[in-house]
């Protein structure tokens, strides 16, 4: 898609929805001899990007296919807005998070990887994939990030969205001051 087309729908997101295996992660999970999946490994660029979005008044929320305690528990550190995991119909849980937070589905922009969020991504007004996602998400979403999964795609589309709004700059002067 257009840079400008992009550029023109991030101007409007309020929210930033991730799906986590394959997208804030490589999409690997260890597994112990007990069944127990005992750490999740993310990226800290990401951790940081969470911070961002909520100073430049974005929500973040995360929507797992896959039920994981490393997950809830690395998005509440983070102070996510709102954090699922083990949901097998996002498309549904989109429509409630929409209602939840009181913005309309344009205003959400979606992270995805695999065909589990394609229904989701079909009705947000953003939708991304990292450079490693299926090929038949990557030719339904607006804009494919230059990183692959756990690499600090939520990163990248958050940097994206706060400088299509014109806000960057006022994040990074602290940091410059």
């Amino acid at each position: 898609m257009d840079a400008k087309l992009i550029n023109a729908k991030a101007q409007h997101i309020k929210v930033v929805a991730t799906d986590v295996d394959g997208v804030l992660t490589e999409g690997f999970i260890f597994i112990r001899d007990d069944y127990e999946e005992p750490f999740g490994k993310f990226n800290i660029l990401d951790g940081f990007a969470i911070g961002m979005a909520r100073e430049c008044g974005l929500k973040t929320v995360v929507i797992s296919g896959r039920k994981s305690l490393a997950t809830e528990a690395r998005c509440h550190k983070l102070g996510m807005d709102l954090a699922y995991t083990g949901v097998s119909d996002k498309k549904t849980k989109m429509l409630e998070i929409a209602a939840e937070l009181g913005v309309e589905l344009n205003e959400i922009a979606y992270i995805g990887d695999d065909l589990i969020d394609l229904p989701a991504m079909g009705i947000v007004g953003l939708r991304v994939a990292p450079a490693n996602a299926m090929p038949d998400v990557k030719l339904r979403v607006d804009y494919v990030s230059s990183l692959r999964g756990g690499d600090g795609v939520l990163r990248e589309v958050v940097e994206l969205i706060v400088k299509a709004q014109g806000k960057y700059a006022g994040f990074l002067a602290k940091y410059l001051a």
